[in-house]
């Protein structure tokens, strides 16, 4: 039975999850805290903690938004707290050692809490969803095949993902207060493998050249989850390996159980509105969006090196040699009048013309339920973990 001041979060956090704005979360937070001390709260990052895509965007650069866990966390689920600061840095795009260059010198010392999520960008989750499953920028099966194997490399390797991630976090220890707990969040399988319907679904992007299609067969279903599952085994060594304070949430299993991922048993793909899903699929609608401003709004303008300008990058590239090919009008469109236009270089300006709806800009990452779930797992975590914590700080 779960304790009661858990029961109170959690029905506190339902009570909030309808906001629209951390402004209004945290309003509606209850009088009390579970955690007083935690008083400084960072979160760094990839696109899976910037929680791109879900719910109201909070920035452009790095593309946060209000419904990812690391914003639920501070806006609804750890309580109310008006001595609490959250450094919220995680931004789309960026691989482990760009967040240690970028990220980890601006946090603030003696934290209490600190969120990270890295390892996708560093293994090439861009160019495996392109070759794999959406071929943004036509590729052949042998492509997919390579950037798998590519990415299976990285991950077994103990000098690439195992220490990108030893020296990401042995970088953020010495900002740490005494007491302070450091989680690591992993990924979550994107596919259900439990019979063939989805051998025949192709989300390839590109109508006109049906000979080239990828399918969503079950043995590539199987092995994108299965590098997943290795992403997530390395992760978890490592945290084992850093010590006390430093925690990891898993929770693939838990995206399973809710039957969250994409082809789940029975299940007729495309279904991007299916509730329990826990991903974007493309032209997926969240609860209290308009669907005609998803899928007829183009025109932005996103950062290079992104899950959104990579996508970009590929279809600007596939246009330039195949003017003549014609996106899926059921998957959305290109604006072909503004195909190649680039920005000038520099900090913020290095970005690329989006040719797509806003609804294609996150596909493959979790909807607002699957962060919940996240921020859930962690705030379980730190009720049977945080013990003792508030005594610490106070003794400090």
């Amino acid at each position: 039975m779960l304790p009661r001041s858990l029961l109170l979060l959690l029905t506190a956090a339902l009570a909030t999850s309808s906001s629209n704005t951390p402004e209004q979360s945290t309003l509606e937070a209850p009088p009390f805290t579970e955690f007083p001390w935690i008083q400084r709260f960072a979160s760094i990052g990839d696109s899976y903690a910037a929680g791109l895509g879900a719910g109201d965007r909070l920035d452009f650069y790095c593309s946060r938004y209000a419904k990812s866990y690391p914003n639920i966390l501070h806006t609804s689920l750890l309580g109310y707290n008006k001595n609490r600061t959250h450094q919220f840095l995680s931004c789309s795009g960026q691989t482990s050692t760009e967040i240690l260059e970028i990220q980890v010198p601006t946090l603030s010392d003696d934290l209490d809490l600190l969120t990270i999520s890295a390892g996708g960008n560093d293994i090439g989750l861009s160019p495996i969803l392109s070759n794999c499953v959406y071929q943004f920028y036509m590729a052949s099966e042998d492509d997919c095949k390579s950037s798998i194997q590519e990415a299976a490399q990285r991950v077994a390797s103990k000098d690439q993902l195992y220490k990108n991630i030893t020296t990401l976090i042995d970088a953020t220890k010495p900002k740490m207060s005494p007491h302070g707990i450091i989680y690591v969040t992993g990924y979550a399988g994107f596919f259900g493998v439990d019979d063939d319907t989805c051998d025949n679904v192709t989300w390839a992007v590109w109508s006109t050249v049906e000979s080239s299609k990828q399918y969503l067969k079950l043995e590539l279903r199987q092995a994108l989850n299965a590098l997943v599952r290795a992403v997530n085994t390395v992760l978890e060594e490592v945290v084992a390996d850093s010590g006390p304070g430093v925690r990891f949430i898993d929770y693939d299993a838990h995206i399973e159980a809710l039957r969250g991922r994409y082809c789940e048993a029975g299940v007729t793909e495309p279904a991007p509105n299916r509730p329990a899903l826990a991903f974007y699929e493309w032209n997926t609608v969240d609860s209290g969006e308009d669907p005609k401003k998803l899928r007829n709004r183009t025109g932005e303008d996103v950062p290079k090196g992104t899950f959104e300008g990579d996508i970009a990058e590929r279809i600007n590239k596939t246009l330039k040699e195949h003017p003549e090919w014609e996106f899926d009008p059921e998957k959305g469109f290109v604006n072909k009048t503004k195909a190649g236009e680039v920005n000038g270089e520099g900090a913020i300006e290095n970005t690329i013309h989006w040719l797509l709806p806003d609804s294609w800009k996150r596909v493959f990452h979790l909807r607002p339920e699957g962060h919940g779930t996240i921020a859930r797992l962690l705030l379980e975590d730190l009720l049977r973990n945080g013990d003792g914590r508030e005594k610490e700080r106070l003794e400090l």
